[in-house]
């Protein structure tokens, strides 16, 4: 276990490197991160000091234009919040580290030795300090105790209260005595960097990286991540037209591909590879505008740094990522990405048509010739989506799509046209069987009556008025090997929900001013 110290790690930013290696000694599963709960409190405390003085000098500017103009000025300002801004530095750095709880004893005995100015606390002038220094003294000797299995390194650079690790002075002697030799000290974080790492970089690891990062893993779950991205305002991205269009979420999930991979740095730890690199990929898919309704297809450019090992079983972890912006259109090695993923979308729709038609039952026969033609006529984002939404649902029994096409019936039998009459045979008929490619016609037949243009769509949306709506978006997740998701579950009977993105970079912070490891 690796322990720090508030002087070790002070005004750490979540985006540094040095975090970055933190994050990676953590999830090398060699060793443990942590900081005590007082040490968490100073971090929080230090990062959000300076926010009530700054609220009310813009209280007091506020108040000075009042009196200055001869209106109300419409400017505002919230109430003054401080425990959110705690809160969030305290969750910042809770991502980072693992916190150990300090008892009710070891605040007590903590402040009981700054009362008698004795080590870690001390006298300054007229007065007593060092209680929370003591605190975390009590908070790491009682993980030892609780951990007889565990060693520890203790991180701080205040080696005029906790000494050099060789010595203690009274009456810490006795405190340590019995845990001395599972103890170590170290000065700062560069000891840290030296004794459980060892640094990797150059062109080799620029091509690891690389290599790592093209695997269908860490595509497949960039584009989950990528379903996370919305926007009040917009993004802008290239539509099929060549033009900037504005998208505000994705559809459903976005083919990925990786374009540039740059400021690699490996760490190698325990025989493990660690590495954090800037990362571009290009994302192409169907997306929505800000009442989410379809827009097309868009290809855009998205910047994130990642954290990622050369484990075949270590998930890469996204640390920060910029806003999507429109690929380079002279970039020539980005439109040949942006070509590769539009004819694999374009592959990926042909084949679920194909699929889509090959029916066997009469009944089945029946409903096919009826979406033949508006298959033919569906745009392909819309196509696709329609035809992945029959397939998760293809394996449903006795759920929603059943319901539904008993529902449908009833509506239908108040409707008279010829087309009618043969979707209410289909729905009669479909309400006694119960096979897969009966399931998955039924689907079919509710997400195409709502897309094809005649009178059977004021059936179908009478219909879905009773009916709960299809999050397409949360329910298209596809597991990794997207290229075949599509064609693969009309086949089976069984499907599988896909993990959920899971997104999350921390958010921004101040620059950290140290340079280790970079």
């Amino acid at each position: 276990m690796i322990i720090f110290d508030t002087n070790a790690v002070n005004q750490l930013s979540p985006s540094s490197p040095r975090a970055d290696l933190i994050r990676k000694l953590r999830q090398s599963k060699h060793h443990r991160v942590a900081v005590p709960w007082m040490v968490l409190e100073e971090m929080a405390a230090h990062q959000a000091r300076l926010y009530p003085e700054k609220y009310h000098a813009v209280l007091n500017s506020l108040a000075k234009l009042r009196a200055y103009l001869p209106w109300a000025p419409e400017s505002s300002l919230e109430p003054l919040d401080l425990e959110r801004l705690l809160d969030h530095w305290r969750d910042a750095y809770r991502e980072i580290f693992e916190v150990i709880e300090t008892s009710d004893a070891a605040i007590r005995r903590g402040f009981q030795r700054e009362a008698m100015a004795l080590p870690p606390a001390k006298r300054v002038k007229d007065r007593s300090e060092g209680g929370r220094d003591a605190t975390i003294w009590f908070s790491v000797l009682e993980f030892l105790e609780q951990n007889p299995d565990e060693q520890v390194w203790f991180v701080t650079d205040n080696s005029s209260d906790f000494g050099d690790g060789s010595v203690y002075r009274y009456p810490m002697n006795e405190d340590i005595r019995g845990l001395e030799d599972r103890l170590t000290l170290l000065k700062d974080f560069n000891q840290v960097v030296s004794h459980f790492t060892k640094e990797v970089s150059g062109a080799d690891a620029e091509a690891a990286a690389a290599e790592l990062l093209k695997s269908a893993a860490v595509r497949d779950r960039v584009a989950q991540t990528a379903m996370d991205l919305s926007s009040l305002t917009g993004f802008v991205g290239l539509g099929d037209g060549e033009s900037m269009e504005e998208w505000y979420a994705w559809l459903a999930e976005p083919e990925v591909e990786l374009l540039s991979v740059t400021d690699v740095t490996g760490h190698e730890i325990e025989s493990d590879v660690w590495y954090t690199a800037n990362a571009q990929w290009v994302l192409y898919g169907p997306a929505v505008d800000e009442v989410e309704a379809p827009v097309g297809y868009i290809a855009c450019v998205w910047s994130m740094k990642v954290l990622f090992s050369a484990r075949d079983d270590a998930a890469p972890t996204l640390l920060t990522s910029e806003e999507p912006s429109p690929p380079d259109t002279g970039d020539e090695s980005c439109m040949r990405i942006l070509e590769a993923l539009k004819k694999r979308v374009a592959d990926i729709v042909a084949r679920a048509k194909r699929r889509a038609v090959a029916v066997q039952t009469p009944a089945e026969r029946l409903i096919a010739e009826q979406l033949a033609s508006s298959l033919a006529k569906l745009d392909t984002a819309t196509n696709q989506l329609a035809l992945q939404a029959a397939a998760r649902q293809a394996a449903l029994i006795n759920g929603p799509a059943q319901r539904l096409a008993q529902q449908m019936a009833a509506e239908l039998k108040r409707i008279d046209t010829p087309a009618q009459r043969l979707a209410q045979q289909a729905a009669e008929h479909l309400k006694l069987v119960n096979t897969p490619a009966q399931r998955l016609a039924r689907k079919m037949v509710a997400d195409q009556l709502a897309l094809i243009d005649s009178p059977l769509q004021r059936a179908a949306r009478q219909v879905a008025a009773s009916m709960p709506k299809l999050d397409l978006a949360a329910d298209l997740h596809q597991p990794s090997g997207r290229d075949e998701a599509v064609a693969e579950g009309v086949e089976q009977t069984d499907s599988s929900d896909a993990p959920e993105a899971r997104g999350a970079g921390p958010e921004d912070a101040p620059a950290d001013e140290d340079n280790v490891g970079e």
